[in-house]
């Protein structure tokens, strides 16, 4: 008994880090289960520590084990612990949220730090332009920053390519985002003061199915953002420390965003109308949704489309190479868009309101979240 005790106590302790940790993709282990497991994790542990003080007790009258045994075993129920809440969001992906910074197109020119063709993610709201390059972003996920007094915090997966900023608003309180886990190749975020976990791709709060409105956010090389918004401020990330060299090393970019070869496994790889990591343009409302290949959006300039009860154009800026959505809604009607620049300004209906598209979701992770999704290609 006493050895059954002491293999549940292991059990219980390991199970939290195998579950709350990439490890537990490589076995395909569900959200639901997941986020079952989360909700009760401290209840898990408590079980954990109560087999294991049993167990001490029995061996008191049996002297089966050591002390130091006992010693061991309890220093490894600890580190698993410690794992469980700590390694992701703590230890290896150490969100930015207070702590990024943000410097100048002077300043950063002065190093090596960003090429022409970079992609950067760009946040125009409240007065405030910042650009968020793209490979610096992965290793922590989550930055914040103000913006004309609001605090909004931008998220990013590299396993879906999908960045998606929120303004840090749930339900009239602030949020603390740490990166929980990932499961179907997509962030798990875990708000610290509320206990609240998000799926990133869609919004969604898996305890309250509460929905996160994201901002608008554009896509563009480090080239056209010079040009566009030279007065902007740019995020200065450069991995420096060992752990993010360690895992940048460990997955660059350009294997998580090319080929056919995935680390997890986890996502419907069977629908084979584009490859399986072809970046799209994603537009959904509700149950409802569209992608759009990006060669699609070339070759039409610009789609006044629907989706749900959202009206939506997206524009392709060709001298720019990029893609943003806007609002179709002009004074309580729906317009047609047919010419429209970068910052929304139209000929016959003036300046148009940005919305939010899911700017470069790798299709295989779209398609799998959005099962029912209308491709244009």
């Amino acid at each position: 008994m006493l050895i059954a005790l002491m293999v549940m106590s292991a059990l219980l302790a390991l199970a939290g880090v195998l579950i709350l940790t990439d490890a537990g993709q490589l076995f395909r282990i569900g959200k639901k289960f997941l986020v079952f497991y989360f909700r009760f994790h401290k209840w898990i542990m408590v079980l954990s520590i109560t087999l294991f003080v049993v167990a001490i007790f029995l061996n008191t009258k049996q002297n089966v084990l050591q002390n130091w045994m006992i010693a061991i075993f309890g220093a490894f129920l600890a580190g698993c612990f410690l794992a469980t809440k700590y390694l992701a969001p703590y230890m290896i992906f150490r969100a930015k949220q207070r702590t990024a910074v943000y410097k100048s197109i002077p300043e950063v020119e002065a190093d090596d730090y960003l090429q022409s063709k970079d992609t950067v993610y760009v946040i125009d709201y409240n007065g405030v332009t910042r650009a968020f390059p793209q490979k610096n972003l992965w290793v922590s996920h989550i930055f914040g920053g103000d913006y004309g007094g609001d605090e909004v915090v931008l998220t990013y997966c590299v396993l879906t390519n999908l960045p998606v900023p929120y303004v840090n608003d749930l339900e009239g309180k602030p949020m603390e985002l740490k990166v929980l886990a990932q499961t179907n190749n997509n962030l798990l975020l875990w708000d610290t003061k509320s206990g609240e976990i998000i799926q990133q791709i869609t919004n969604t709060c898996e305890l309250s199915r509460r929905k996160l409105e994201p901002l608008p956010l554009v896509e563009m090389t480090w080239k056209a953002f010079q040009e566009l918004f030279p007065d902007g401020e740019v995020l200065y990330n450069p991995l420096r420390n060992p752990m993010e060299k360690l895992l940048n090393k460990l997955m660059p970019l350009e294997v998580a965003h090319s080929g056919e070869n995935w680390m997890f496994k986890t996502v419907d790889l069977k629908d084979d109308r584009l490859p399986s990591k072809e970046k799209v343009i994603g537009i959904k409302d509700g149950t409802d949704a569209k992608a759009y290949t990006r060669d699609y959006l070339v070759k039409n300039g610009i789609i006044n489309t629907k989706v749900g009860d959202k009206s939506i154009a997206i524009a392709h800026i060709p001298e720019h190479d990029l893609f943003v959505g806007f609002d179709r809604m002009k004074d309580g009607q729906e317009i047609e868009v047919t010419d429209v620049d970068v910052f929304g300004d139209t000929r016959e209906h003036g300046r148009l309101n940005r919305t939010f598209i899911y700017n470069g979701p790798m299709w295989a992770v779209w398609r799998h979240f959005h099962p029912d999704t209308e491709l244009f290609q």
